[in-house]
């Protein structure tokens, strides 16, 4: 006798009864998804049963929730093989009872994998967010014991027609001096000169050379004059880049040749 179909069909548990109640002998196969389960019965008991190397027992608890694929039954089939000793009914019952037990245990260990994570991610976030607050704290005290800085000489631009504020800033992307302007073009510029105090504060080792930064509104000239100081002059927009290298030629000349006790320390 031999009979097919498709596992949508049928469920497996009953599929795997009905050669049994109908004292079949033969191999049934069920194949889903590239997969092949065969099990063998004599006179309606299930002898054997394996997909690929899973045998016996195991074998039912992989292919019990199979739920697509396709099934054939040929009596002409038979095995030598006995890998399954208890009756159907009890066999099915513990593969059932095995396979919820299995899939409770993963389910916890998934859930106290993601519990893990979670913690290990709030402890990263709660680690960061404290070593941020450090860095604020210690910035703010290094801020608060910093000298004010030092006003640069009028005379160090009298040669410049185009210089609106000049700057010598540390290697720590700190302002050690500055030259007068108004509190309002002070205001304006601020957040670029904040971004040219990061970028010097970031830049690696070794004595920075003449850079050049365009803004809608500005132009930021900056040159090293050591390791330890960076000058930075803002002129206008309009200014030619070759006009403001001059500029900065000259101031760089003069401040190195003023003397400033700034420049020593």
């Amino acid at each position: 006798m031999s009979f097919s179909g498709n596992l949508s069909e049928f469920g497996v548990v009953a599929l795997l009864q009905l050669p049994d109640t109908n004292h079949l002998s033969g191999k049934l196969v069920l194949e889903q998804a590239g997969n092949t389960a065969e099990f063998f019965y004599i006179k309606g008991k299930l002898l054997h049963a394996e997909l690929g190397e899973i045998t016996g027992k195991e074998a039912l608890i992989e292919v019990i929730d199979w739920t697509d694929g396709n099934f054939a039954f040929d009596s002409s089939c038979s095995t030598v093989k006995v890998t399954i000793k208890q009756d159907l009914q009890n066999t099915l019952m513990w593969a059932l009872k095995e396979r919820d037990e299995r899939k409770k245990k993963r389910d916890e260990q998934q859930q106290a994998a993601r519990e893990l994570a979670a913690k290990e991610r709030t402890a990263r976030e709660s680690a960061a967010r404290e070593l941020a607050v450090q860095a604020q704290v210690a910035a703010a005290a290094l801020a608060s014991n910093l000298p004010e800085p030092v006003v640069l000489p009028r005379s160090l631009m009298t040669n410049s027609s185009t210089i609106q504020i000049a700057y010598l800033i540390n290697s720590m992307g700190q302002v050690v001096a500055e030259s007068e302007a108004e509190t309002d073009f002070i205001q304006e510029i601020k957040p670029l000169l904040a971004a040219v105090k990061s970028f010097i504060r970031d830049y690696p080792a070794g004595t920075m050379g003449k850079s050049f930064i365009e803004d809608s509104n500005y132009i930021l000239a900056v040159s090293g004059l050591s390791e330890r100081l960076t000058t930075v002059i803002f002129v206008p927009h309009s200014t030619r880049l070759g006009v403001l290298s001059i500029e900065l030629g000259k101031f760089v000349r003069a401040l190195q040749s003023s003397g400033l006790e700034i420049l020593n320390d």
